[in-house]
């Protein structure tokens, strides 16, 4: 009986832990702790020591940040479905594309630069734009798939190595410097390619961290449901 009694007792005050830190936001810049409260729309929270950004309610971010994540989708397939550029010297042409780029380092001895570029330019990416949609598609239609917080910290995790926006400026600096010695046509996939990295920073602008934590909280009860539960344990 004292056992059950520890238990439930246990439980509660876990529920209770969990309810409070639910309804607190820290400062990335100072850590100062606040109280998270309900904002209208449009509406930005910010640190009362450093000013700093919290978080916001952005209208109807869900809906936006789905379409521009689908849109990148179709942007990543089509920058590796095409062309990426076509070089022209003495008469001789040659088109070359992302994924042949990315092969022909493997195929000239240099495999370990080549597993590199394909998962940094390739992969990474794939992934990411993929796991916003696995997240936002179910929270749009006001449900949950297994594992969405898992999903959603490994596209922060993976963030800060996709470098599609370094490989498109270093193909830039490579293009003005054989301007001059040859003749470049840039494809379709270049073009699609320098849409991806647009829309890709327009998506991780759209929902802010706390905004989809909040989401996803909801989808599974939210507040509300944790402080039931400790209730009715």
């Amino acid at each position: 009986m004292t056992s059950a009694y520890s238990d439930n007792a246990n439980f509660k005050t876990r529920r209770y832990a969990e309810t409070v830190l639910l309804s607190l936001v820290a400062c990335h810049e100072c850590d100062l702790l606040h109280e998270k409260l309900e904002l209208r729309q449009g509406e930005v929270a910010r640190c009362v020591r450093c000013n700093a950004f919290l978080y916001s309610n952005k209208p109807n971010s869900i809906d936006r940040a789905l379409a521009v994540t689908l849109a990148a989708l179709i942007m990543f397939v089509v920058a590796n479905a095409f062309p990426f550029l076509a070089i022209s010297v003495s008469g001789n042409s040659q088109s070359i594309s992302i994924v042949s780029a990315v092969f022909a380092l493997s195929d000239n001895g240099m495999w370990l630069l080549g597993l590199l570029c394909f998962s940094f330019i390739l992969f990474i990416p794939l992934l990411r734009v993929v796991g916003l949609l696995y997240i936002l598609l179910p929270l749009r239609f006001s449900s949950r798939l297994p594992g969405l917080e898992l999903v959603f910290r490994g596209i922060v995790t993976m963030s800060p190595w996709s470098m599609m926006e370094i490989y498109l400026l270093g193909a830039v600096v490579a293009l003005v410097k054989l301007a001059s010695m040859a003749n470049i046509e840039l494809g379709l996939s270049f073009w699609a390619f320098a849409l991806l990295n647009l829309l890709s920073a327009l998506a991780a602008q759209m929902v802010d961290t706390h905004t989809l934590w909040e989401f996803m909280s909801q989808s599974r009860g939210g507040r509300k449901s944790i402080i039931d539960g400790g209730s009715h344990r």
